[in-house]
Formats: C-alpha cells, sequence, structure tokens
C-alpha cells in the first residue's frame, strides 16, 4: 500500500510539474509581440512623390486594427531628398515605424553608368558622391526606421537583382558593405539594416552567398507569396509550405537576428483565403515561426499586372479572418 500510495504521490507530482511547465510555455508564447504592418496600394504615388496616409488610415478601419510599420517603396536617389525626413515625420505622426524599400541603379548627377556591372560599379566607389549625401540626409532623421536594400535580389525577373545586372554574389556583397559603411562615416546610425531575399532560395544566387554578414545586417526579412492557381506554374501552397524551408536557410545564416515577413499574402484562387490568414496568424507565426518579430501585408490589387489579387479584402469572408486572425494577442 505504501508502494502505492508512493506512486500515486510520484504520478500527480509529474501532472502538476507537466501543467506547470504548459502554463509557463504558454504565457511564454503569449509574452511575445510582432509587429503588424502593410504596404497598401495608393500610401505612396510614386509619380508625384507624395505620402497619402489616408490610404493606410483606411487600411486600419477595415481590418478594424492600428498597425505598428507603414511600408513603401522609392527610387534609391530619392535617400538624398530632404523631403524624405518629412514624409517620416508624417507617418510617425500617425503612429507609424516607416519602413522603405529601395532599389540601384544608375542616374544622371549622383551614380553614372559605366561598363562594369551594377554592383561592382557601386562597390568600387562610382557612387560615392550620390551616397555621402544620402547618409548625411539619412543621418537627420532622429528615429530609426528600416531599410530594405536591393530587396529580392535573388530574383532574376527583377532589374536590381544579381544575376540580371551581371553582378556577381561578391559584387553585391561588397556594394551593400560599402554602402553601410559610408553611411555610418556620415552618422546614419538610425538606419535598421533588413537583409531580404524572395522565395524560393535560387540556388544561382543562394541566400549564404548574398549574406552581407552579422556586422552589416540588422534583421533578416523574406518575401513570400501564395499565388494559388492564378499563374500557369503555380498552385496553392500553405503558408509553411511557403516560407519553411527559406525560413530555416536563414536562421541558418544568420540565427541571432531578428527577422521580418516583409511581403506576405495569399490569392483567394484555388483555395480558401480566410483559412489561409487563419493558419499563418493563429498557428504557424506564433507556434512554428519563433524568430518572426514583424509581419507586413502587401495589399494591393495586381489583377493588371499579374492577374492576381493581394488584397485582403478581396472578399467578405477574407476580410472577416483577417481581422478575426490578427486580433491575436500575439500582434
Amino acid at each position: 500500500m505504501i508502494r502505492v500510495g508512493l506512486l500515486i504521490g510520484v504520478i500527480a507530482l509529474g501532472v502538476f510539474l507537466l501543467i506547470r511547465l504548459e502554463d509557463k510555455t504558454l504565457r511564454t508564447t503569449v509574452n511575445r509581440h510582432i509587429k503588424l504592418g502593410a504596404w497598401t496600394e495608393g500610401l505612396f504615388d510614386a509619380k508625384t512623390k507624395e505620402l497619402h496616409p489616408e490610404a493606410l488610415l483606411e487600411f486600419e478601419r477595415i481590418v478594424k486594427k492600428k498597425v505598428a510599420i507603414a511600408h513603401y517603396y522609392i527610387g534609391w536617389e530619392y535617400l538624398a531628398d530632404k523631403e524624405l525626413q518629412t514624409q517620416f515625420g508624417l507617418l510617425r505622426s500617425f503612429g507609424w515605424e516607416p519602413m522603405l524599400n529601395v532599389n540601384p541603379y544608375y542616374f544622371s548627377g549622383g551614380c553614372p553608368a559605366t561598363k562594369l556591372p551594377l554592383y561592382k560599379a557601386i562597390a568600387e566607389g562610382n557612387c560615392d558622391d550620390f551616397l555621402h549625401k544620402a547618409g548625411k540626409n539619412l543621418s537627420q532623421i532622429n528615429k530609426p526606421f528600416y531599410l530594405l536594400f536591393a530587396w529580392e535580389m535573388n530574383n532574376p525577373k527583377n532589374e536590381w537583382s544579381v544575376s540580371y545586372t551581371g553582378s556577381s554574389t561578391d559584387d553585391f556583397v561588397r556594394a551593400w558593405r560599402h554602402i553601410y559603411t559610408i553611411f555610418k562615416q556620415e552618422n546614419a546610425t538610425n538606419v535598421i539594416w533588413v537583409f531580404c531575399p524572395n522565395i524560393p532560395d535560387n540556388l544561382d544566387t543562394p541566400y549564404s552567398k548574398l549574406y552581407p554578414g552579422d556586422d552589416f545586417v540588422d534583421w533578416t526579412g523574406l518575401d513570400g507569396y501564395n499565388w494559388g492557381t492564378t499563374q500557369s506554374w503555380s498552385e496553392w501552397v500553405s503558408f509553411s509550405g511557403v516560407f519553411t524551408g527559406p525560413y530555416n536557410k536563414l536562421i541558418a545564416i544568420a540565427p541571432d537576428k531578428p527577422m521580418m515577413l516583409a511581403e506576405v499574402n495569399t490569392t483567394d484562387k484555388g483555395g480558401d483565403k480566410g483559412a489561409w490568414y487563419k493558419d499563418m496568424f493563429i498557428k504557424q507565426i506564433p507556434h512554428n515561426f519563433p524568430k518572426v518579430q514583424a509581419v507586413v501585408i502587401y495589399n494591393e490589387d495586381r489583377n493588371k499586372q499579374e492577374n492576381v489579387d493581394w488584397r485582403v479584402g478581396a472578399t467578405h469572408e477574407s476580410l472577416r479572418d483577417f481581422s478575426s486572425a490578427i486580433h491575436s494577442e500575439f500582434y
């Protein structure tokens, strides 16, 4: 009887400790906060170079939640324009952290064209006058902002990609480090450098050969989409099917860096768009992607360009499910 009583006591203690452990794990997970951000159609007019914060305010209204990050895209010569300081101030007045995508190219008066591949020319100092001006301008912005330089540099379709420009992966790494060094010289220490390749990992220009090194990167990022059946080459893929492999590769390269999903969305063609959102926000990111500390939605109708609608409100059901999912305590 003593042995039976002892056994029962041991089992009870084990159950108690297991419950406490699960409770602690749950509280630790819930205490994790993931920033939510968005690019939404109309936020920035590339022709007039004007911001329209009302577009992001409307996005917040329909999803019934405040976002933390305002994401937009500009030409890289604009980094030297003082108007950028005004734009960032405007975004911050609405409580948003600016996140900027810029890609390099030759332009007169700052980065003159040469016979060299683009990234080799940058690395060898051909654009230094412009870069010093840009660094000085950015140093006047008092608060941090995310800079995604040459995002999706591994996507051969992008005109600024390593392969499209005829550059090597070594050229790219040297160019990134060169720009980083100049900005530091100009005291632009408020720049949060985000290394953000595209999904999938390209065997010709793999993440591992493009990564500039921990001393030159603050965050890593990934751009990934579920294209469903909108393209002749695509099929419906779950969130984990899109991100798991590339996520693990980036973790192996930069295990100590926080990660963002800098562009992410799904179509509604070929599957359940709303269910995809719920799986992403409620299950996958909180529990299976612990390095992800920010998620930035790409919210735009691209039917005319790519035969796909990335808007979260493409259907009433998708908007309902998206809004419900982001009201999780994690975001």
